[in-house]
């Protein structure tokens, strides 16, 4: 059975520790500022309460302690005025304990006076009633702790000056009244004093709240933040990414709708940037890219806008800038600084850039447009030479709108099947005997249209045409190889070129092979023709892999346009060819040029060291001719034994030429 004093002895150290707590409580920075902020309305009250009583207490024959009495609380008020006027322009970040007893001394000077009054005439009998002040005394009560609930130390000295004033008063007062107003102002100021503590703690349990809530908005405002800045922010280099630069770039177009103001957007793309990945590791390809984007950032205005929007490639919009001058005068200085070499990892990286310009209004409204229209401006420059720039104008508007119409053609072209295939005869120059030929395709006549084969397969590679185009190519020379079996001949070998797009889609490519498989054609019948193009650039990475498979698969590889590349000789040692075929630059200057009968020899003697075939190109004279047999290449092809011809006779070659054969 559980005694009564089990019950009393948890009971009253929970008191116990309640008063504690409450004694020993420090105000923090918001009690204090709570207390400051409503220490005006209060003082303002007492002071409204002193002065109504004093007025009301004119009459009653005590005017000296009556005025002394309301001088002293007027200064008081006019004292705490001041002084919570000039801390409430402080911010307040924590509360000595100076502070705090300097705030418990002031709420019992604060009280005095109201603790004077009952003492004055009740104690000492002097005049006035004694039911109005304990009134005002009682008002005065309520009004400290509803003033000082959150410094609760101090509410209690406030409260215990007057109280026991009244108290004490009432002792020496009338006695009838002393234990009636000594129980209620026991029970009275023990309620105050709970109302000021509970009302502390909620005050503060509010703060410690808002506080909890205000981190926790400010973390999901951090995150959110964050977030957007991940969303936005290019990671390596530090500039907006291509969304960012997008929401820009369409803001820039809409201000010069609204407002008339123009800009110049530029792309720039690094010239050499894969180079630098194959030959250093994408490492120090990171670091160029940041690298120049430190440089880009630098050599700008601070109004203009940049991004990373690829790999290798930047855009930046020039605000309020449309003259040619300040263009030029501008990117003039953009490109000294990307065209400068830069010390990476211990090299030094010579990369340079390319730009394309165009202008808005001038060339156009919609973002998108003149992102397209900025992207043919550079692909002009890099095919100008690269390390310089290039704005859209008239002429590339021209060549877009051809283009557009070639694109077109093309389509028509694919899906009526109305594109054709010539070939060009390769001659044996010891013998003159026909060895091979070269496909070659066509644009279909009669169409209006009359493009360069070069010219309509850059568009078809732009605009995605060119698998459609290769698979086309390739059944056409399928179709032509199983022509001529038909008619009893034996084909020579022919030459299939590969567009360096062809080895960016690998799975096309084996996918023609076993087409070309599935009819019997093998590397019998067929040799690969690449340049340097189909193993440098974007997307190449896999390149000698594929045509390692081509030629496990006993395809011969032919290195065309040897010689014009920056990388000819390092590519033999890489990709195993077969055969090297000699750009016809150098066959044209063979006569006249020493320099190009050099380089041809040094071919010659490059091919007969590695085993190689040499094939010539664009031969057009018999004087060419001569000095080739002489130099000691292998064959050649030009106009001077045949011009493209058509499958047909192409066969009327094979017939004459075996019969030659034959008869030798």
């Amino acid at each position: 059975m559980i005694r009564h004093e089990e019950i009393q002895r948890p009971l009253a150290r929970s008191v116990l520790a309640l008063i504690h707590r409450g004694i020993t409580l420090h105000p923090s920075p918001e009690d204090a500022a709570s207390v400051i902020k409503g220490t005006r309305v209060g003082v303002l009250v007492t002071a409204l309460n002193a002065l109504v009583y004093a007025v009301a207490a004119a009459g009653s024959g005590n005017s000296a302690f009556i005025a002394l009495w309301l001088a002293v609380i007027f200064a008081l008020s006019v004292t705490l005025v001041r002084m919570s006027a000039k801390a409430s322009r402080r911010q307040i970040t924590r509360v000595s304990s100076k502070g705090a007893r300097r705030l418990v001394l002031t709420s019992v000077l604060l009280a005095a006076p109201w603790a004077a009054l009952p003492l004055h005439v009740v104690a000492f009998h002097g005049a006035g009633d004694a039911m109005i002040v304990l009134l005002v005394c009682t008002g005065m009560l309520s009004g400290g702790a509803f003033m000082l609930h959150r410094a609760f130390v101090a509410a209690i000295g406030y409260m215990l000056t007057i109280l026991i004033a009244i108290i004490f008063s009432f002792q020496f007062g009338d006695w009838d009244m002393a234990w009636p107003v000594t129980t209620y102002g026991i029970l009275y100021g023990g309620y105050l004093a709970y109302f000021a503590y509970t009302a502390g703690e909620t005050a503060r349990q509010r703060d410690a709240s808002v506080a909890a809530l205000s981190e926790a908005v400010a973390g999901l405002q951090e995150a959110r933040d964050e977030n957007h800045r991940l969303a936005t922010l290019d990671f390596l280099t530090g500039l907006p990414n291509r969304k960012a630069f997008s929401d820009e770039l369409q803001a820039a177009a809409i201000r010069q709708k609204e407002r008339g103001e123009p800009f110049t957007l530029l792309l720039v793309d690094l010239d050499r940037f894969k180079n630098v990945n194959d030959l250093y590791g994408h490492g120090v390809g990171d670091e160029l890219l940041a690298e120049m984007a430190r440089r880009l950032r630098q050599s700008l205005e601070r109004e203009d806008v940049i991004g990373r929007i690829g790999g290798d490639e930047f855009a930046v919009i020039l605000m309020g800038v449309s003259d040619t001058d300040v263009i030029r005068a501008r990117i003039g200085r953009i490109l000294k600084e990307l065209n400068r070499p830069a010390p990476l990892a211990g090299r030094i990286i010579h990369a340079g850039a390319s730009i394309g310009a165009v202008i808005c209004p001038d060339d156009g409204l919609d973002p998108t447009d003149l992102l397209l229209k900025g992207d043919l401006a550079l692909n002009r420059a890099k095919e100008a030479g690269r390390g310089r720039w290039m704005q859209f104008g008239a002429h590339l508007q021209r060549r877009a709108i051809e283009d557009d119409s070639i694109e077109e053609g093309l389509r028509t072209a694919l899906a009526a099947r109305s594109l054709h295939v010539l070939y060009q005869p390769q001659i044996a120059l010891a013998d003159g005997l026909l060895i091979g030929a070269e496909a070659l395709v066509r644009w279909p006549p009669g169409t209006g249209l009359a493009p360069s084969p070069e010219r309509f397969l850059a568009v078809a590679s732009e605009r995605g045409l060119l698998p459609a185009l290769s698979r086309q190519i390739a059944e056409m020379v399928a179709g032509d190889i199983e022509t001529w079996r038909r008619q009893g001949l034996s084909p020579v070998k022919i030459a299939l070129n590969l567009h360096p797009d062809d080895l960016k889609s690998p799975e096309l490519l084996i996918e023609t092979i076993d087409m070309f498989e599935a009819r019997d054609i093998t590397g019998r019948h067929l040799t690969m023709e690449i340049t340097e193009d189909c193993l440098v650039g974007r997307g190449k990475d896999g390149a000698a892999t594929v045509l390692d498979v081509l030629v496990e698969r006993g395809y011969d590889l032919s290195f065309d346009d040897f010689g014009t590349g920056q990388a000819s000789l390092s590519h033999l040692r890489k990709v195993p060819v077969r055969e090297i075929k000699i750009d016809r630059s150098f066959v044209w200057g063979l006569t006249d040029q020493r320099e190009d009968r050099a380089i041809v020899a040094a071919i010659a003697e490059i091919a007969r060291g590695m085993g190689l075939r040499s094939v010539a190109e664009g031969v057009e004279t018999d004087v060419q001719r001569r000095i080739l047999t002489d130099l000691g290449i292998d064959a050649a092809q030009g106009f001077l034994w045949s011009r493209p011809i058509s499958a047909a006779r192409l066969a009327t070659m094979f017939g004459l030429s075996q019969r030659s054969a034959c008869a030798g």
